[in-house]
């Protein structure tokens, strides 16, 4: 009775797998299909739907190349429409930062104005070489900057006395 019970559980098992099978090689058979599909359409991705229909391609096929044909022409459509704009706006703040520079607050006298492009005679001489008073330069910087410059300068320092120290006691 045990015996017949496992022959028929086996049995059923035998069967359950054999039906795995078949959709495990049927799933198989489907993908070897979709990567031939694949292959095929790379071969023909130069090709557009009219030439594709010529040389008696599936419809699948047409189908793809009329659709990546569509997707190139939208791409090229929002390309052609933007680069005007790209270029108006690009101007426009050409134009609105040269305004902005022309109407500055201050307003400045001519001589104001060419003292802060060259420089001016002093009317004293150097060596026979005339001397100019040049425009004010700001210069900024971190603090940051200077405070690591300071630092290297005292470990220099502090390694240099350290070296004078060391020949002074070990003389050579």
């Amino acid at each position: 009775m045990v015996r017949a019970a496992v022959v028929a559980s086996v049995a059923a098992l035998i069967k359950a797998l054999g039906a795995d099978i078949r959709v495990l090689v049927a799933l198989w058979r489907d993908s070897r299909a979709r990567s031939r599909e694949v292959r095929a359409f790379d071969t023909t991705k130069d090709m557009n739907e009219h030439m594709l229909r010529d040389i008696g391609a599936h419809d699948r096929l047409i189908a793809l190349a009329a659709a990546r044909q569509d997707a190139d022409h939208r791409r090229r459509i929002s390309v052609q429409l933007l680069a005007p704009l790209l270029v108006v706006a690009l101007t426009a703040t050409a134009v609105l930062g040269a305004a902005g520079e022309a109407t500055d607050s201050r307003p400045m006298s001519k001589a104001a104005a060419e003292s802060q492009l060259v420089g001016v005679f002093t009317g004293q001489y150097v060596d026979g070489v005339p001397v100019y008073r040049l425009p004010a330069v700001r210069v900024v910087t971190s603090r940051k900057a200077e405070r690591a410059k300071l630092e290297r300068e005292e470990q220099f320092m502090r390694g240099q006395q350290a070296r004078e120290k060391a020949a002074a006691k070990n003389p050579a």
